[in-house]
């Protein structure tokens, strides 16, 4: 099963989840608070634009990490750090290609810096789509 966080009009098969109440959207929450949903529900998990408006990008991780299956997928997209970062004043972050790295046990950030959270995942792609970057991630346990 899919989950769509913060999905907004980007309405996919599966459940999509966002904090407004927009056409399409299964379940309204915050994303910065603990997910309604059972340990290990999902297979595949999509960020797309969402977690660079989230003050707490490691504990939203943690909590995608508990609601999937063990191999789930985890797709995030957002900006490249530079200045359209700053025109959204929404933007709290941008990305760069070695932000998701803490989370990888095989890189050397996430052999120095492991220890900021004990749910692991795998970065198995980086790629920049127009003023994006895009991570894929694979669960770990």
């Amino acid at each position: 099963m899919l989950l769509n966080l913060g999905c907004g009009l980007d309405i996919r098969p599966g459940i999509n989840c966002d904090i407004k109440p927009l056409p399409g959207v299964d379940v309204v929450c915050d994303l910065e608070a603990s997910l309604p949903f059972r340990t290990g529900t999902f297979e595949q998990v999509l960020a797309l634009d969402v977690l660079e408006h989230l003050a707490d990008v490691v504990q939203v991780l943690n909590e995608v990490w508990r609601a999937s299956r063990p191999g789930a997928s985890l797709v995030v997209r957002g900006p490249y750090w530079g200045p359209q970062v700053a025109a959204d004043v929404t933007h709290l972050r941008g990305f760069v290609e070695g932000s998701f790295d803490h989370f990888d046990p095989a890189t050397p950030m996430g052999q120095k810096y492991g220890y900021y959270t004990p749910f692991k995942w795998k970065v198995i792609e980086r790629y920049k789509e127009g003023e994006n970057l895009v991570f894929k991630l694979i669960k770990i346990g």
